[in-house]
């Protein structure tokens, strides 16, 4: 990749960060939701009687396939964007070093013409 090229892949690495933190905020309300309904189903659950009962109870409802299925989405989203900054570090550091490459090609070429002279 040329210097020139790194700018536009840096941005469009960004924009896909950006989507990713996105879907990620979108799971993650989907995953409160599910929270806040089991949560109001064990408040409203007369027959529990004591803390232990509640806690047994909440994590009987947090098997349910729905929730199940929400966690492990944001889960592996979570991990996608991990990647992605991951490829857009690699991408900053890349065009960092391509750039001290350059200047020093410079450095060296100058040194060069001040020898020549």
């Amino acid at each position: 990749m040329r210097l020139i090229d790194y700018p536009i892949a840096i941005a469009q690495k960004q924009r896909e960060l950006l989507q990713s933190e996105q879907h990620i905020r979108r799971l993650q309300d989907v995953l409160n939701r599910l929270t806040a309904e089991i949560d109001t189903t064990i408040a409203f659950d007369t027959d529990l009687r004591n803390d232990a009962q509640r806690k047994a109870k909440r994590l009987e409802l947090m098997k349910a396939p729905d929730y199940r299925r929400a966690a492990t989405n944001l889960q592996m989203v979570q991990d996608q964007r991990a990647e992605i900054e991951i490829d857009l570090n690699l991408l900053r550091n890349q065009f960092s070093v391509l750039k001290l490459e350059l200047r020093e090609s410079i450095a060296t070429r100058e040194l060069q013409m001040v020898d020549a002279a």
